[in-house]
């Protein structure tokens, strides 16, 4: 398992995982998603044993963040559908603390949902310098015959992003490629 591919696989999973649970939980849907829920669960074991056996800390840290993140809303889900199936609560327009019938419209504009949407991308733009750094330096020793740390093109690529972001939007990958004698990184419009 490529870890810096899964990881943004991964964080699309959760994101729509919790849109099915709060159509669930305020009564559009029937059932609760928990087919998908173990479907996701055995995806998350399998990064998670990747990222044991991996040498690469960033891979590592960005394994464990998807992992914390995923353990905590695991946890809520888990928890509300309980309390559903226990009687303790019922699904519908007044589930999370009776915000009433125009919550299910609300979730786009909800400033919590802006907020994970913001992390969701910052997770993303991390894994993507990640492993635009991992391609940099193999190419460098293939190539061009050069060692550099992925601690220092990631820094180098970190410095760089808020001028691409300005640019270029947040719709966008780096191309890595041997030119000239030398591997280039270069942004690209998606």
């Amino acid at each position: 398992m490529i870890i810096s591919k899964a990881v943004p696989e991964l964080i699309e999973k959760i994101e729509k995982l919790e849109r099915q649970f709060n159509l669930y939980f305020i009564g559009q849907e029937k059932r609760p998603p928990l087919a998908a829920l173990d479907k996701l669960k055995r995806e998350v074991n399998e990064l998670m044993a990747a990222s044991m056996s991996t040498k690469n800390l960033a891979e590592q840290h960005l394994a464990t963040q998807l992992i914390n993140r995923f353990t905590v809303y695991r946890q809520k889900w888990e928890k509300f559908v309980n309390d559903i199936e226990e009687g303790r609560a019922k699904p519908g327009s007044h589930f999370f603390g009776g915000l009433g019938a125009g919550f299910a419209r609300s979730m786009q504009s909800d400033p919590e949902a802006e907020q994970r949407e913001k992390d969701n991308k910052a997770f993303r733009m991390s894994a993507m310098i990640d492993e635009t750094a991992k391609k940099f330096v193999d190419m460098s020793k293939r190539f061009a015959n050069k060692n550099y740390s992925i601690e220092s093109v990631t820094d180098m690529l970190e410095k760089k992003i808020g001028d691409i972001r300005q640019k270029m939007g947040d719709d966008f990958t780096f191309d890595v490629y041997f030119e000239d004698g030398k591997v280039k990184i270069k942004p690209k419009k998606n």
